[in-house]
């Protein structure tokens, strides 16, 4: 069983300089990228600037051999298919650090726990219970997510504890004799909190990426960032499931894809891939 999941670059090849025919001329492309995401026990992770290449022309590939380990998530002891998510950013600078990057970077952050605060919600979870729940390996746990919390939910008490939500509604029985009394019934929810825990995680991933992406795309990323000396790419969202039972030190089936990024005049791809250990 694999606990961790690690995007990794293969290749990044030009297929059209940036700035077109006379900018071209004048110097090449130093190529830099960006991939943010989040793991399933809920916590943000950022590569940084990850180096590609100084000095791209039209045509000009840059392959890592061994691919290249940029962002690695930690599956929470997860034993089935998980959907993963990744905001893969590309730029054109000279910087090795700046605001640029970390003002992105805050925005993804930003759209990422408001997307985790609803899914959340639907759940009936606060952000509290949820991070008291996703310890390391909580979804490989047979008492994953073990705690309790009271509370007032419409006209019976509701507990989470044991791994599952159960809430108890009170009735009244009308009998004769010296037993009258009040019928209790418990109607439980079968799915594990763990897994509920585990759910919103992934959801919120999911929803995170693809907002992000159309929120930055084109013109929304210059003025996110219209003051930094990068020239950065509309972010691309990527997504892929994989099985988290695959053997580790292996690519799942399906774990892998090309992903294109225009901008400023220039056409670059990127080579993926995802490595379970």
């Amino acid at each position: 069983m694999a606990n961790t999941a690690t995007f990794r670059i293969r290749r990044v090849k030009c297929r059209d300089e940036m700035g077109g025919q006379y900018r071209e001329k004048l110097g090449n492309d130093e190529i830099k990228c960006a991939v943010f995401s989040a793991d399933l026990r809920g916590s943000t992770k950022n590569s940084g600037r990850i180096k590609i290449y100084d000095d791209f022309d039209d045509g000009d590939v840059m392959t890592f051999n061994p691919p290249r380990e940029v962002v690695t998530l930690d599956l929470a002891g997860a034993t089935g298919e998980v959907e993963l998510g990744f905001s893969v950013v590309l730029i054109e600078s000279q910087l090795r650090e700046g605001d640029g990057l970390k003002k992105a970077w805050e925005a993804f952050v930003k759209i990422y726990e408001e997307s985790l605060k609803d899914k959340l919600g639907k759940a009936q979870l606060s952000l509290t219970q949820a991070r008291a729940v996703a310890q390391p390996g909580y979804l490989s746990r047979p008492d994953a997510g073990r705690f309790s919390a009271r509370g007032r939910r419409g006209p019976g008490r509701w507990t989470v504890s044991d791994t599952v939500f159960t809430r108890t509604a009170s009735a009244s029985a009308s009998r004769t004799g010296p037993d009258v009394g009040t019928l209790v019934a418990d109607q439980p929810d079968t799915k594990p909190i763990g897994e509920k825990v585990g759910d919103a995680f992934i959801a919120a991933l999911i929803m995170a990426v693809a907002l992000y992406g159309v929120k930055f795309a084109g013109a929304a990323v210059s003025a996110l960032i219209d003051w930094s000396k990068d020239k950065f790419f509309p972010p691309i969202a990527i997504k892929a499931k994989i099985d988290a039972s695959t053997p580790p030190e292996t690519v799942p089936p399906n774990a892998f894809g090309v992903a294109e990024f225009r901008a400023h005049d220039g056409i670059y791809e990127m080579e993926w891939d995802i490595l379970v250990r």
